[in-house]
């Protein structure tokens, strides 16, 4: 349960959040407008040589194929945080839905390869053209290579992924390993084990802030990446500086406001 001015609160906190986390990457760029590279979702396809060129611009058919996704986390949030009540209202109906919803948010190879790239710019590192985001141990890559990286710059967008990034969680769900409590309060996680896995229980009202700050997370980010992209002045040229293992190329990105799409050339 939640009540309604605490959701605004949480609302505005992870929207500073994101918001701080965007503009220290920004600063923190290693080359000179490798932000614009991460904004026009640039990718490389070494398969392409040949045929067209490998540097390809607005690659956005993930984005595409996981729209579903985004529009039914939208609905969920409006249709369930509506407040016809003073008081959200937890039930075993909505508690499975949004263990499902979690569980869909932190295993996307798509949003987790957004905060890797966010992670870099923070770190200074150059852009990744392909970042590979492994089918196991994703525990240890999203600590490694995200959630430490936003740790040490002091940001804090790393207090949410300490407190909502959980292998457990998505374990308990993926098999199973869960149940209501005889009480009706709270979540019981049957993959306890005292070593590797900490959470005994979940006090509903608890996991509604962990469900919470996982979804606007990611729902802020979203809206905050297009409006970074739509902020952009129209038809402006930004010199870029294109690397992929040994390749290292120059080029020029635009945007197209009315047609809302980028483009590019080589040097």
């Amino acid at each position: 349960m939640i009540r309604r001015d605490e959701l605004r609160k949480l609302k505005v906190e992870v929207e500073k959040i994101v918001n701080e986390a965007f503009e220290f990457a920004k600063k923190n760029e290693k080359n000179k407008n490798d932000y614009i590279l991460f904004l026009s979702r640039s990718t490389y396809d070494p398969e392409a040589r040949g045929i067209f060129s490998p540097w390809q611009l607005d690659n956005s058919i993930q984005e595409r194929i996981d729209r579903h996704r985004v529009d039914f986390l939208l609905q969920y949030l409006t249709e369930r945080y509506n407040f016809q009540t003073e008081n959200s209202v937890d039930s075993k109906f909505t508690l499975t839905i949004e263990l499902m919803i979690y569980s869909h948010l932190w295993e996307s190879k798509h949003n987790l390869a957004n905060f890797k790239k966010l992670a870099d710019f923070c770190d200074s590192k150059p852009y990744d053209w392909n970042v590979k985001i492994p089918e196991d141990s994703k525990y240890k890559f999203v600590k490694d290579n995200i959630r430490e990286v936003f740790k040490k710059h002091n940001l804090k967008i790393y207090d949410i992924f300490k407190d909502c990034y959980s292998s457990q969680l998505r374990n308990a769900f993926a098999h199973s390993l869960y149940h209501f409590s005889l009480n009706g309060n709270n979540l019981v996680f049957e993959n306890y084990d005292g070593v590797k896995y900490l959470t005994e229980e979940l006090s509903f009202d608890d996991w509604t802030i962990i469900f919470l700050k996982s979804a606007l997370l990611q729902n802020t980010y979203h809206n905050k990446f297009n409006s970074e992209i739509e902020e952009l002045e129209d038809g402006k040229e930004f010199e870029v500086i294109m690397e992929y293992n040994e390749e290292k190329i120059e080029g020029i990105i635009s945007y197209d406001k009315s047609y809302r799409r980028f483009s590019g050339k080589i040097k």
